[in-house]
């Protein structure tokens, strides 16, 4: 029973325009309560002399004509009539027209009930945004104007008025206060929700691409038994009927240690689990520091890293998984570009995203690969498997990232992945220098 209740009068607490209709819903159900709070008044301000009788059937009129606007509004939201922040407007603006006629008629600004016509700043900033949120605040400001200079007075509040140069800036300054938190609180928990999404969306391509790691393990490990007695009995039959030269066998054993290749490299390429433990590290420290290692593994290459120079960029990703990806990603330049290759690894913020560039002089991306980019399996070269890069995509889905493959200017190719920002961290806040185990070299061929 509590439950429900709780329920009748929960709000949908954003500014969403999508849920529109939800909010119209709830607005139907405030107003409700609003006219029994309004008929059960009516006998105490007529025994207070808040209202006076003659004033009577036009009060009752405006509490009935509220009421036919509701129940035409609940009979339209019950045959699937659905809302937009043009209708909440239009009912919002109802709601403080209603309410504005009521307080001329029983003393107006002066009337002890009043401060109900502040809780539609509340209303507005909650659920309005925009233009049409700073609509409904004039609107409301311009309320409190004509009942503070077209009230009727009513025996019970003679004698007892506030000087209206006192009142009327101290009603609009209370309006004003409380729109303004309600707008700030509405906007804050929309930011975290939408901040919540993303990490609850993040880790479910964590815990996916954990599910196809684990799988792609268990495939190599089951296929791998098979397929070396395969090898060893086809080079005992080679050898024992001395087909050294057959031309069949030959193929069949280049192909089972293509085989092989194929699983070692399905196994190396998926994204392991004790590896994706996400944590907040300076971009720019874990870049260098994977640069350097580069460096002294292609000490015939040139690899030169560059940076903006804005300081920190704290990102939440894997050190070690991230660190692999880049490997594969600056293999893949080398590759393209020869072992004396010049490859420049660019860091930039860009707004709320740190952007990382690869770039070489190669032949570029061939356009099989940009159209089949996520796709395993996808390679051009005579010895390349296709899962480097279907490593380095499937990282950047997991950590909220965009891969992105382009042509440099002037030839070569370029690959960029955009990363998030963790918001919390400013970007003047100092984050500490991680220092990542350097991950087992592993070039994915492709």
């Amino acid at each position: 029973m509590l439950d429900t209740f709780r329920s009748f009068f929960s709000p949908p607490i954003t500014a969403d325009p999508e849920q529109s209709t939800a909010k119209l819903a709830w607005v139907v159900r405030l107003r409700w309560v609003a006219i029994a709070a309004q008929l059960l008044s009516i006998l105490p301000a007529l025994e207070y002399q808040v209202l006076e009788p003659e004033m009577l059937p036009l009060f009752s009129a405006i509490v009935a004509t509220l009421a036919a606007l509701n129940i035409g509004t609940w009979v339209g939201l019950r045959r699937g009539t659905k809302g937009s922040p043009g209708h909440l407007m239009i009912q919002l603006g109802a709601d403080i027209l209603g309410l504005s006629a009521l307080l001329i008629l029983t003393g107006g600004a002066w009337n002890p009930m009043v401060p109900i016509l502040f809780v539609h700043s509340v209303l507005g900033a909650l659920l309005l945004e925009g233009r049409l949120g700073l609509i409904f605040f004039g609107l409301l400001i311009a309320s409190l104007g004509i009942i503070q200079f077209n009230s009727h007075i009513p025996p019970g509040l003679s004698g007892t008025l506030v000087p209206s140069n006192i009142l009327f800036p101290a009603q609009i300054l209370v309006a004003l206060v409380f729109w303004i938190l309600t707008a700030w609180l509405s906007r804050t928990l929309d930011s975290l929700k939408m901040w919540f999404a993303e990490a609850q969306e993040r880790k479910t391509r964590i815990d996916r691409l954990r599910a196809v790691g684990a799988l792609a393990a268990g495939l190599s490990h089951e296929f791998a038994t098979p397929l070396n007695t395969a090898q060893l009995r086809l080079a005992r039959v080679g050898r024992t009927h001395d087909l050294a030269n057959d031309e069949d066998l030959r193929t069949a054993i280049e192909e089972l240690d293509r085989c092989g290749d194929i699983l070692r490299h399905m196994a190396g390429s998926q994204l392991q689990p004790d590896r994706l433990s996400l944590e907040i590290v300076d971009l720019e420290s874990l870049v260098r520091q994977v640069c350097e290692s580069v460096g002294r593994v292609h000490d015939e290459a040139t690899i030169r890293f560059l940076s903006d120079g804005r300081g920190p960029k704290p990102v939440l990703l894997p050190p070690v998984a991230f660190s692999q990806a880049l490997i594969n990603l600056v293999d893949n330049s080398i590759e393209s570009g020869g072992p004396r290759s010049e490859v420049e690894i660019v860091l930039s913020r860009n707004g709320a995203r740190a952007e990382l560039a690869v770039q070489d002089r190669g032949s570029g991306w061939p356009e099989v690969v940009r159209r089949h980019l996520g796709e395993p399996f996808v390679t051009t070269k005579p010895e390349g498997v296709g899962l480097g890069l279907y490593y380095v995509h499937s990282l950047a889905e997991a950590i909220g990232a965009e891969l992105k493959l382009d042509d440099r200017e002037f030839g070569g190719a370029v690959a960029m992945m955009s990363i998030p920002i963790v918001p919390s961290a400013p970007s003047g806040e100092a984050v500490a220098a991680l220092t990542v185990p350097a991950p087992e070299w592993r070039t994915q061929n492709g």
